[in-house]
């Protein structure tokens, strides 16, 4: 049973943690992502390869609640923090009030994502989260092997993207992996992002927090397109349908809208740096 002290360290609103509450899930269904999760932890598989999610995400917040502790017991055996776990753990509440914000009612769209945080292979330090996992053969990173450890770059909706606040992330980061996971040595890290968009990083005010971020990464393969990316991250919507209803209060905002009426696409880049 979860108390309220955890559902307030896993970042709950008292709504979504009143709707998980009363939400009644089939006990097998539970039960069932339950014992995969359990597997799951520590196995590194890719970005939660194998996993059968099922068709309603509430029943995964469920299995996630069933195995709090399971994987807070694995972070504590490899020394990772309670600072660090719960930061790590609560994106779990603001993936639920994302959802609400964007749907109005209690789920969690990206209950798949959330199945990463629980295998014990991605941790939030400071305003960055980072997943550790193994560059792929279909996609080389430069400068690195196949097989070879890096950590993926992932930007939680936590605040601004000041110089200092990414500083002290990646400066934690260089002291948690080798520390937490010596035996994947990291020296690279990745992004794959809407804001390194190269119209985004051209368009915007150079010395915004963003294009300062974005600036870092040094740009390899090719963008792909993904327009949804830039209207969700910025308007929390998918309604293309709506770029007239959309606020226009910043730069930012105007920039997206105006690029999509004028006909232009947004895309996902990709990055690297050396740590």
């Amino acid at each position: 049973m979860t108390t309220v002290d955890e559902y307030r360290l896993l970042g709950f609103t008292d709504a979504d943690r009143e709707a998980a509450e009363q939400f009644e899930a089939d006990p097998a269904a539970v039960e069932k992502l339950a014992g995969q999760l359990r597997t799951a932890i520590g196995a590194f598989r890719p970005e939660g390869d194998g996993l059968e999610m099922p068709d309603d995400p509430r029943i995964s917040v469920a299995a996630f609640l069933e195995t709090l502790p399971d994987i807070r017991r694995y972070h504590q055996e490899r020394g990772v923090s309670d600072e660090v776990s719960w930061a790590t753990l609560a994106d779990l509440g603001q993936q639920l009030d994302v959802h609400r914000r964007t749907f109005g009612e209690y789920g969690l769209a990206t209950h798949w994502w959330m199945a990463i945080h629980w295998s014990g292979v991605l941790y939030a330090l400071g305003r960055l989260q980072f997943l550790l996992h193994q560059v792929p053969a279909d996609k080389p990173v430069p400068g690195t092997e196949t097989g070879e450890w890096v950590i993926g770059v992932h930007i939680p909706e936590t605040g601004p993207l000041t110089p200092e606040a990414i500083d002290d992330s990646f400066d934690q980061a260089r002291e948690f992996f080798p520390r937490v996971f010596p035996e994947y040595p990291v020296k690279t890290a990745t992004l794959g992002s809407w804001l390194l968009d190269p119209y985004l990083l051209d368009n915007l005010p150079q010395d915004s927090n963003m294009v300062r971020f974005g600036r870092r990464f040094t740009p390899y393969g090719e963008p792909r397109d993904s327009q949804d990316s830039a209207i969700f991250f910025t308007f929390r919507s998918h309604d293309l349908d709506k770029l007239d209803e959309f606020p226009q209060d910043t730069k930012l905002q105007r920039l997206i809208v105006e690029r999509i009426k004028a006909g232009g696409t947004w895309q996902n880049a990709f990055g690297y740096l050396k740590l």
